[in-house]
């Protein structure tokens, strides 16, 4: 029989009444005579019109026929050979359910009801064969069709929910591959809140694969497929310095419902709760709260709504409040030190550890560390800056280039200076490893008497330009360069700084994993520059290095939601659990995915477009198709749209109106 894909444009077929209302408008044009002389012609009353009735009965009645085809071509129809046969659940052979175990599922009551849905099926159905998939701690579980109802049953009180959002696309995936085939129909009932943001961006291709497919809605309350309400949430929280040996900690709010809602927050630390305050969000809005600790006396605190809501997993959230860790810097330079080479790193020494505040933000030399690096062992830990003084011929002879690349791949910050002589053997050192590319073209010097290099305007879409915007990009064009050396740059390097003649005075080459290699043509001593003598050297410094940059962290903490990958060579965490965490001396957040927090849920209709796949017909709930019509689809929309065309090209053609030739007569008058 006829069946439709689909069957909303069978609406379309209210589009009939146009022929139909263009046809009662219709109305016939007399054609005009000559006559000579209305003198002698009796005049008569035109009878009054009765009802009007629709003209030209033939032709309206096959436009009418034309629009029924375009509205059925229009609902995509197909024919199914086999016959549906309404049954009850013993008559499906293969049954496999799907739960979802994301965290929104352990709101609205959706994992009990869930659960309790399961066992009842279990228990109701005594002749069919069923099977379970289910996300847990990283990994798909899976009972394959046949397994015994006792050991579904008992499997159902072992199983969670989950602190990460990941698995639904894994379970869809994996699905179609555990039906045994052969039986009489293959259904999947799939169990889950449909959650708009955890659902809209998931595919499947049931249809294709002939499996029936039942959404069983849990947690939606009474009212089925619509927006659920009563969440509240800590979007965020902060930490930063306060000041009089305290830290401050500020946490963000969001108002999830239509109401608003009056909160009671509270600060945890060291067991105890420390404050707690009212706060009145607005309906649908956000607001801020603020607590302050003392910055000594505690490691961790935790931010928590103490009001109870629909949706508890994201009422609280623990955070680091120690200072961050020091951040460390080393220099590699020549075994025999000149004078030179112990002037340059002294000053940047002093500018480095002056890079911070000195209390919440510091740097710290680590000499230990930069030796580890020099020696190339893998276990030592980088440092956030090395700087290489002078690097000439020594850093060949030592073969540093395998252990500094390393530590450009792993996202190091590398200086460089150029020495006092044999600038060719500094090209050689970068160049053939594939460091940096660039041609030495000997030295630029001021001669007696004449103006010391300046640097050039930075342009406007620069980063530079926007560090140094103001009246502190005076002290900048201030600077004297008195002697460089002249570089012609390569490929894939950036040029942020040149002379006012166009010569570059830094070059850098940014690595895949973000490690930076800057290049600077003059060194860091007065004979050479007074930069580092001026103000506007410290902010150009760690701009350069992006030593300023942050990731998505906490005070230097790395922050990651349940089940993102890690980021950075920090160690291997469980980020599928909640909490926090220390890998070494990096600490690690793992807070509550706030895309489970939503309350949106998905339409009904686009989860079976997007699950059954198209150009396939959902199939009707409790229905199966019979064994023996294995392949019992088959489309019809080209017969519908052949017979459309040749039904509009036959309208067409009576619709036309008719060639008359006429002539001219002659009244004469009588």
């Amino acid at each position: 029989m006829i069946e439709f894909g689909q069957p909303l444009a069978l609406w379309t077929g209210l589009a009939i009444a146009l022929p139909i209302l263009a046809h009662l408008a219709y109305r016939r044009i007399a054609h005009k005579l000559p006559f000579s002389s209305l003198r002698f012609i009796r005049s008569s009353s035109i009878p009054r019109s009765g009802r009007r009735k629709p003209s030209d009965w033939p032709l309206l009645l096959l436009r009418i026929l034309l629009f029924v085809l375009l509205t059925l071509l229009l609902a995509d129809p197909y024919w199914q050979k086999g016959s549906l046969v309404s049954g009850e659940s013993s008559e499906i052979s293969e049954c496999l359910f799907l739960l979802d175990s994301t965290p929104s599922m352990r709101g609205w009551g959706a994992w009990e009801a869930a659960l309790n849905e399961i066992r009842s099926r279990l228990e109701k159905d005594p002749h069919g064969r069923f099977g379970f998939l289910v996300f847990q701690n990283g990994t798909l579980k899976e009972w394959p069709i046949g397994t015994s109802r006792e050991e579904l049953i008992s499997a159902l009180d072992t199983i969670t929910t989950q602190e990460s959002p990941a698995g639904l696309q894994a379970m869809i995936d994996r699905a179609p591959g555990l039906f045994l085939g052969g039986g009489s129909s293959q259904k999947i009932v799939l169990l889950s809140d449909f959650q708009k943001s955890s659902w809209q961006e998931l595919a499947g291709d049931f249809g294709k694969e002939k499996i029936e497919l039942e959404l069983c809605a849990v947690g939606h309350g009474d009212t089925q497929w619509m927006q659920r309400s009563g969440n509240f949430a800590i979007v965020d929280a902060r930490v930063a310095p306060g000041g009089l040996n305290k830290v401050r900690v500020w946490a963000a709010l969001k108002n999830f419902d239509t109401d608003r809602s009056d909160l009671n927050i509270s600060i945890i630390a060291g067991g105890e709760v420390r404050e707690t305050t009212q706060l009145s969000v607005p309906p649908l809005g956000t607001e801020q709260i603020q607590f302050a600790l003392p910055a000594s006396d505690f490691a961790q605190a935790t931010v928590r709504i103490d009001n109870e809501d629909a949706y508890s997993m994201d009422n609280n959230q623990s955070l680091w409040i120690l200072p961050p860790l020091p951040r460390t810097f080393g220099f590699w330079n020549r075994l025999s030190l000149e004078e030179t080479d112990l002037l340059e790193a002294q000053f940047l020494r002093a500018a480095m550890e002056s890079a911070g505040d000195g209390a919440w933000n510091r740097w710290t030399e680590n000499d230990e560390r930069a030796k580890e690096l020099r020696m190339g062992l893998e276990d030592g830990q980088p440092v956030d800056l090395l700087m290489v003084l002078g690097l000439s011929g020594w850093f060949q002879e030592e073969g540093l280039a395998v252990p500094l690349r390393r530590h450009l791949k792993r996202g190091g910050a590398v200086l460089v200076t150029p020495p006092e002589d044999s600038h060719v053997r500094m090209n050689q050192a970068l160049k053939e490893p594939g460091l940096l590319d660039f041609t030495f073209a000997g030295f630029n010097r001021t001669a007696f008497r004449m103006e010391p290099y300046r640097i050039e305007v930075l342009p406007q879409e620069s980063r530079l330009n926007k560090v140094f915007a103001g009246d502190s990009v005076r002290d900048l064009y201030l600077s004297q360069i008195r002697q460089f050396i002249n570089v012609e740059e390569g490929d894939d390097l950036e040029i942020p700084l040149r002379d006012r003649s166009g010569r570059p005075l830094v070059l850098i080459r940014t690595f895949p994993n973000g490690g930076r290699l800057v290049l600077f043509t003059f060194r860091m001593l007065p004979q050479w520059t007074d930069l580092p003598m001026r103000n506007s050297f410290l902010p150009l410094l760690v701009e350069l290095g992006s030593l300023d940059q942050r990731e998505e962290n906490n005070g230097g903490v790395l922050r990651v939601e349940a089940g993102d990958p890690m980021k950075g060579s920090h160690g291997q965490i469980d980020s599928q659990r909640l909490g926090l965490f220390q890998i070494g001396e990096q600490r690690v957040e793992v807070v509550h995915p706030l895309v489970e927090s939503m309350p949106e849920v998905m339409s009904q209709h686009e989860l079976k477009d997007a699950l059954v796949g198209g150009h396939f017909p959902e199939f009707r709930e409790g229905a199966s198709i019979q064994p023996d019509n294995a392949d019992t689809v088959q489309s019809l929309w080209q017969w519908f749209a052949l017979s459309a065309a040749i039904l509009l090209i036959v309208e067409m053609i009576v619709s036309a109106p008719p060639t008359v030739i006429t002539k001219d007569r002659e009244v004469v008058n009588g």
